[in-house]
């Protein structure tokens, strides 16, 4: 991937940082890549058709079909904060992926709960008590 005019492009291999910004100057970054293991992650600023006001950190992994939008950017953001939070996700997209899938009925086919059934005197219901004679 080459950078474009206003791009800041950061490639991570094995820790070490390269094109990391340098002054507050510079254009705020847009995109990196980075290499985990085997998987290397691409990300991108970009907006969202749902959202187009709003600029996410788009990310696209190997081995994966499609790209996703992770999270919002920030203000700040650079490759050693935001590789952290890219791989959190990831992590985190895998473990909910692994998770038994949770079946429900349709909403209409759902039955009312069942009410408590009461044990023992209720508050709400004082029990009239011997008169003593």
């Amino acid at each position: 991937m080459q950078p474009e005019a206003g791009m800041c492009h950061s490639t991570i291999d094995s820790g070490e940082l390269m094109g990391a910004r340098k002054s507050s100057k510079e254009p705020p970054m847009n995109a990196l890549e980075f290499r985990e293991g085997d998987r290397t992650f691409t990300c991108e600023a970009a907006s969202s058709p749902a959202t187009p006001e709003t600029l996410w950190w788009w990310v696209s992994i190997t081995g994966e079909s499609q790209r996703y939008a992770a999270f919002r950017t920030q203000e700040g953001d650079a490759p050693v904060n935001l590789r952290p939070r890219i791989l959190a996700y990831y992590t985190q997209m895998v473990a909910d992926r692994e998770r038994p899938r949770e079946i429900r009925s349709h909403w209409a086919q759902r039955r009312p709960a069942a009410k408590p059934a009461e044990t023992g005197p209720s508050v709400a219901s004082p029990e009239k008590l011997p008169e003593k004679a």
